[in-house]
Formats: structure tokens, C-alpha cells, sequence
């Protein structure tokens, strides 16, 4: 037993071995110790499948009192699921067992369906035999809290830190200046590569320049580069014809 040493009961009288009392009263509800114990007598599976309500066993072997009131005549030797029929109109209606197509309607394989009374989760019992409180389990504490504070304001990457000013700041600046740097590294290979192209290009005589200027590189014939040449001299054609004066 994880927190009794009561025996608790399944309806056919036979000993429920694995389940434990949901409360301190003589006759009350059990259910196993990896489910949760629910104050209407019914236990949530949390350990074991099918993960749903269930009714288990009670700490009184006749079931006359201090019992769960629902499914108790469906498999009374073991627990039983207690499985959601319908819902409408916000309310919920179950099955013991499992629910059947039964021609053209859903309907219960064992029984007719019906309502439970809503229930709270109870601490201290099964599954949660070492929790006191619920409000306690979700409150951090002071300790907690500030090793928390720490951790976030202290954190290289803002991966853990979601939603907080800081990170969100050096997201913002990292996704800025990226893209701002790696522009200026362009520019930067562009004007050297720019500079190093003007240097190897050649010397474009401007017009009205001396005739040392007008003389084009070695090696250079009309944008072709090309072994350096003389210029060849023009000569005049011979005319076979005399000269003819005009008379006056």
C-alpha cells in the first residue's frame, strides 16, 4: 500500500492490491496508486491506460456506503472506464465502459449514459501522496525566483529568454547590423576591385592635348593590343597628264 494500510475492494467483494484509500475516512473511495483521486469517487488514469475517468475500488468490502455510485455493476471483479458519451450545450454525458453504434445511434454498451458530479483533484492520496498543495506545486519559490532572475539576465543567447526587453533589443540589433555589415564589405570589394580595373585600363587621349599625349601606348591599336608599329608615310601618285594652262 503507498499510503494505508487499508485494504480496498473491488464491488465483487475481492482485494483491489495495487489501489489505496483517496481519503482519511473509514469508507471511501480508492483507486490505483499511479491514478489521481477526484472527490466525486472517481479516479483520472494517469499511469495506466486507457487514460481517461475510471471507477475503482472502496475501502468498504460491501459497497454499501462510502463508495463510488457510478458503474458499479460493470465488471465488478476489476475497475472500470468511464468513458465521455456526448456534449452538448456544455454538458457532458458518460459511458461505463466504452460507447456503441447501435444501428443508425451512438449509444452505451453497458447501461444508459448519464452525468458526474464535477470533481477536485485531491492532494496527498495515489498519485499525488507527496503533494500538500497544488497552489504550493505551482508557485515558484523565492530561491527559485531569483535563480530564474539571474539566469535570464545573465544569458549569452536569448534562446531561454523569450518575450523579455533584452532579448528582444539584441535581436533586433543583431538582425540590423548583419545585413549592415555585410553591405559595407560589398561596397568595400566593389571600390577596390573598381580602382584596380581603372589602373589597367588605358589612357584616353582628350582632345587639344600636346602631340606626346596624342601618342597612344606601345602595344596598343585601337582598343586590340597589338606588337607596336611605324606609321607608313602617305607618297603622292604620279599623274600622266601635263599641266594645261588657261589662256587669260
Amino acid at each position: 500500500m503507498a499510503n494505508s494500510s487499508r485494504n480496498c475492494y473491488f464491488p465483487s467483494g475481492v482485494i483491489a492490491e495495487t489501489n489505496v484509500p483517496c481519503s482519511g475516512e473509514e469508507y471511501t473511495s480508492c483507486c490505483d496508486h499511479t491514478d489521481i483521486c477526484l472527490s466525486n469517487g472517481l479516479c483520472l488514469s494517469a499511469g495506466q491506460q486507457p487514460y481517461t475517468l475510471s471507477r475503482g475500488s472502496c475501502t468498504n468490502q460491501k459497497w454499501d456506503q462510502g463508495c463510488p455510485e457510478y458503474c458499479g455493476d460493470v465488471n465488478p471483479e476489476g475497475g472500470c472506464s468511464i468513458v465521455n458519451f456526448s456534449f452538448i450545450n456544455g454538458v457532458s454525458r458518460y459511458c461505463c465502459g466504452t460507447a456503441i453504434i447501435d444501428g443508425t445511434q451512438l449509444a452505451c454498451r453497458d447501461g444508459e449514459d448519464f452525468t458526474v458530479l464535477t470533481g477536485e483533484v485531491l492532494t496527498g492520496y495515489a498519485l499525488l501522496q507527496n503533494i500538500t498543495s497544488l497552489n504550493a506545486a505551482d508557485s515558484p519559490t523565492e530561491s527559485s525566483t531569483e535563480s530564474n532572475s539571474t539566469s535570464s539576465s545573465n544569458c549569452p543567447t536569448c534562446s531561454p529568454c523569450i518575450n523579455t526587453s533584452d532579448c528582444n533589443e539584441t535581436t533586433v540589433g543583431v538582425g540590423v547590423g548583419v545585413p549592415l555589415g555585410v553591405i559595407a564589405l560589398a561596397t568595400v570589394g566593389w571600390a577596390l576591385w573598381e580602382r584596380r580595373r581603372r589602373k589597367r585600363a588605358p589612357v584616353v587621349p582628350v582632345t587639344g592635348s600636346s602631340p606626346d599625349e596624342l601618342k597612344p601606348p606601345a602595344g596598343y591599336d585601337g582598343g586590340v593590343f597589338a606588337p607596336e608599329r611605324k606609321p607608313t608615310r602617305m607618297s603622292e601618285l604620279d599623274s600622266p597628264r601635263p599641266a594645261v594652262e588657261l589662256n587669260a
